[in-house]
């Protein structure tokens, strides 16, 4: 009797512990998503192309929220024309945790996470044009790149990088054999010695620097040559500070204002000259005035050109004698009359001088 209650109460211990150890795993199952006993669920259906890898088990997400799982992947009947989708696929989503936001025009697209990662099925929210799917409605699908064509876009890539490899490698033995500019940088002995000449030469050149030889050295080790400097932009800020405050001649053209008036007016006067001369240019030019006719005016060209001539024959015959003041200018014997008589004058007058009583006798008779 004491043996059959102890079996009794290990099998009760047994029965509660397996009790347990079921509830537990529903609920764990539970909580990861795998079974449904204590959520709202809701199944819904859509059609692809292709499966495209998807398997029963992977995630359906709502915008990229996971709501759910894909209860199975099966072909449905046979398409009646190329449009139709022969993959069937029947989901099992949280209608708590998606209430309306799954409608009419949602769209279900095949997607995958990574590069080469899990298929999953993602649906879009739908709007408030759309109306609620029921439980066991079937939602559109929107085809994505399936995984041909990303294996295809990443065959272009590795040819992208194949042919750039080959370039490059044809670069390197370019190189190695020293071709080119850089080749011949890289393999030419004798652009290594002129390089290497250069860096002496310029070392050399900086001991020099640095010790005060040559000119470059002086400007930049000579304190007297910085002093100069020194004083010089003084005497300029000098010179500026002068400027401002109107000192000299030049200060006070930049900063009097009756020089400025005055240099006005003298711009002024010498526009107004300048107008004056353009009249004036244009009279000339249009004949008008005494200088105009002169320029233009063809009568009185001949009038002087015939004057000029009469003159020019006057000056011949005076030249050659002619007439009497041509005789007058070349004939001896009239200078020598002239001179005689002028020298007759002279003594006349001398002895008018000495003796005035022998002509100058006044006689006064009455009678």
């Amino acid at each position: 009797m004491s043996r059959n209650k102890t079996t009794l109460s290990e099998l009760r211990v047994g029965l509660l512990a397996v009790a347990t150890l079921v509830i537990l795993i529903v609920f764990i199952l539970s909580v990861t998503g795998d079974i449904s006993l204590f959520r709202d669920t809701k199944t819904l259906r859509t059609r692809f192309n292709a499966a495209e890898g998807l398997k029963e088990g992977d995630e359906v997400r709502l915008a990229g929220k996971r709501i759910g799982k894909v209860e199975s992947v099966a072909f449905g009947e046979i398409p009646r024309s190329p449009s139709d989708k022969p993959i069937v696929v029947q989901m099992s989503v949280d209608g708590k945790d998606v209430g309306d936001r799954i409608r009419s025009d949602s769209r279900a697209v095949l997607a995958q996470q990574g590069f080469l990662g899990d298929r999953v099925i993602d649906i879009t929210p739908g709007t408030v044009n759309g109306e609620p799917v029921p439980d066991g409605a079937e939602i559109d699908s929107a085809d994505n790149a399936g995984l041909a064509q990303v294996f295809q876009g990443a065959n272009d890539i590795l040819v992208v990088f194949n042919t750039v490899g080959k370039q490059v490698q044809e670069l390197i033995d370019n190189l190695n054999r020293g071709e080119g500019t850089l080749g011949r940088l890289l393999r030419d002995d004798a652009i290594y010695v002129n390089l290497n000449r250069t860096v002496l030469e310029s070392q050399q050149l900086l001991k020099r620097i640095q010790e005060g030889n040559g000119t470059v050295a002086r400007f930049l080790n000579d304190p007297t040559l910085y002093n100069d400097l020194r004083g010089a932009t003084t005497q300029l800020q000098q010179i500026a500070a002068d400027l401002r405050a109107g000192k000299g001649t030049a200060g006070k053209l930049l900063t009097d204002d009756q020089v400025y008036e005055q240099t006005r007016q003298t711009i002024a006067r010498a526009n107004s000259a300048i107008e004056k001369l353009d009249r004036l240019t244009g009279d000339i030019e249009a004949g008008r005035g005494t200088i105009g006719k002169l320029i233009k005016d063809e009568k009185l060209h001949d009038d002087l050109q015939a004057t000029v001539a009469s003159v020019r024959t006057i000056s011949q015959s005076l030249e050659r004698g002619e007439g009497t003041a041509g005789r007058f200018l070349k004939d001896d014997r009239l200078y020598n009359s002239a001179n005689e008589v002028s020298s007759e004058l002279v003594k006349l007058l001398y002895d008018f001088r000495q003796n005035p009583k022998k002509y100058l006798s006044v006689r006064v008779s009455i009678f």
